[in-house]
């Protein structure tokens, strides 16, 4: 890993685990990624299969996926903070029920 780069470490969990086929992954990432360009772009390219509950068809990041970096929960103001290395991901897509 060089001056150019972080890792992070993302967690997926619920259906989202099954569709990428992991439940968690280190990735390497360009440094100043932001967590908005980490979903719509380094997960979406990596799990293409996943894209569809991270994003909207418009490209933004989904009201209905919450994220959580580091243990606190992300809010859409906070998608574009550029992420640090050793940072933590975790990745809950919503659940439907009824």
């Amino acid at each position: 890993m060089g001056e150019n780069s972080v890792r992070v470490h993302v967690r997926y969990y619920n259906i989202l685990r099954d569709i990428v086929g992991r439940g968690e992954e280190d990735l390497t990432i360009a440094r100043g990624t932001t967590l908005r360009s980490l979903l719509g772009g380094v997960i979406a390219r990596k799990h293409p299969e996943a894209e569809a509950m991270l994003l909207l068809r418009s490209g933004e990041v989904s009201p209905y996926t919450r994220f959580f970096r580091n243990n606190r929960l992300v809010d859409e103001g906070n998608l574009a903070d550029p992420l640090e290395d050793g940072d933590e991901i975790l990745v809950f897509p919503a659940v439907g029920g009824g």
